[in-house]
């Protein structure tokens, strides 16, 4: 077993458990703030996820793409944000957000890119390695 394996299963058991967990919560402990936010980072999680299908599927410039995921990242997480009541508005909870924003989207992109130039590495060193 790989440790990227363990990753993946990981990730796999939240994204199923945390559901069930929201529900688990509101049958046992009623409707509430805590449930409320947990919901709406659970659903934009769930749209990050969905947004992030632009770097599989776009025949778009990876710049491109990056720029068109980072700025909907930022909606999405400005909206859930206002959602759950941090600030007033939508722009008003912006100043805040950004500066934490552009740390994690950084860390989250370097990290995505290293691993995925890992990868076409050691899948290149693999094929020339057949011939």
């Amino acid at each position: 077993m790989k440790f990227k394996d363990i990753i993946l299963a990981t990730i796999g058991g939240i994204g199923i458990g945390m559901p069930i967990t929201i529900i688990c919560m509101v049958l046992i402990g009623g409707w509430n703030g805590v449930i409320k936010e947990f919901l709406v980072w659970l659903a934009a999680s769930a749209l990050f996820g969905v947004l992030s299908i632009l770097f599989k599927s776009s025949r778009l410039p990876l710049p491109l793409i990056t720029v068109i995921h980072c700025v909907g990242c930022l909606i999405i997480t400005c909206g859930a944000c206002a959602i759950i009541g941090y600030s007033d508005s939508f722009f008003s909870i912006l100043p805040a957000v950004l500066p934490v924003f552009i740390v994690v989207y950084a860390v989250i992109y370097i990290v995505t890119l290293l691993s995925a130039k890992a990868e076409a590495k050691r899948i290149n060193a693999e094929l020339n390695s057949k011939n």
